[in-house]
């Protein structure tokens, strides 16, 4: 069962590609290579939608920003994190609705 998704009201969204990037890398630490493993992930989830599929990465993103987190650091998962952390993610999305 796909997650149906909201179209997200994230400005950043709309932006061209290397610019979201950009916006993710500046904003919460997320560089280009697990940025497009974010995306592809959410992609073969069954979110084919662009716009939703960056809304999503920006709503992961922030539940990953903990209180400690300074800027200009990155995000790390270890192996195996960042798929299980996207597998939480999707879970607690799902159940919200």
């Amino acid at each position: 069962m796909l997650l149906e998704i909201e179209h997200h009201l994230h400005p950043d969204v709309q932006l061209p590609d290397i610019q979201f990037v950009t916006y993710c890398f500046e904003h919460y630490g997320l560089n280009r290579g697990i940025y497009n493993t974010v995306d592809e992930w959410l992609y073969e989830y069954g979110i084919r939608d662009i716009i939703a599929r960056r809304g999503l990465i920006v709503d992961f993103l922030e539940s990953l920003q903990g209180p400690d987190r300074s800027r200009g650091s990155y995000l790390k998962f270890g192996k195996g994190g960042l798929t299980r952390q996207l597998s939480d993610f999707i879970a607690s999305q799902a159940e919200k609705r």
